[in-house]
């Protein structure tokens, strides 16, 4: 099981993550769709032009899959988080040039698909930290990166990881960049608890 530990800085923040944790356990539902809005009747007959125009473009609203994703993304991501997020994809951007043209909204599709593991526990160890425990079945299952910026977004900054492969904690030199350090150490006992627990 892979596991990141985390600093809350606002225990409100760490509320407004806990409603995004439960979306991203929601979609990886076996079957699940996202709801359809219902679609409202309209007396085309008797509506004037304007009336009309309006229907016209709340239908389109309905049924355009990137208006629902951002109506998705406002509901989940509150604006200092967007904020946070926007200045994390500018910096990248700009790494990458004319190919990084990404917008906010692609953080959401990492998050609901792009992000291919299962999330397994969202815990408050105490009232200043907690832990999101997730697994996986393939690597490199979209990456853990953007997944640290989001928490990150939400005033919860990673202080110790295992990714699949090490322990490791986070030394932070910039609000985008860390160092990771490896806990040799810590891996080891980490991997013998995970296997006592298998042969039980």
């Amino acid at each position: 099981m892979l596991y990141i530990k985390f600093d809350i800085q606002d225990s409100s923040k760490f509320m407004a993550f806990e409603k995004l944790y439960a979306h991203m356990v929601k979609v990886r539902q076996p079957g699940f769709e996202f709801e359809e809005e219902e679609v409202p009747e309209f007396d085309w007959d008797n509506m004037t032009p304007e009336e009309v125009d309006k229907g016209v473009k709340e239908l389109h609203s309905l049924l355009d899959e990137d208006e629902q994703e951002l109506k998705r993304y406002k509901e989940l991501i509150p604006d200092y988080a967007n904020a946070f997020l926007k200045r994390y994809l500018q910096v990248d951007n700009d790494k990458a040039g004319v190919l990084g043209m990404l917008e906010t909204l692609s953080i959401l599709n990492y998050l609901e698909y792009g992000f291919e593991v299962d999330m397994d526990n969202l815990d408050k160890i105490d009232e200043s930290s907690g832990q999101v425990e997730f697994s996986t079945g393939n690597y490199p299952y979209g990456g853990m990166e953007r997944f640290l910026m989001v928490l990150k977004a939400f005033g919860l900054m990673s202080t110790e990881c295992y990714n699949g492969f090490t322990v490791y904690e986070f030394d932070w030199a910039s609000d985008f960049e860390h160092e990771a350090i490896e806990l040799p150490e810590k891996t080891k006992a980490y991997l013998a608890k995970m296997k006592a627990k298998s042969t039980k």
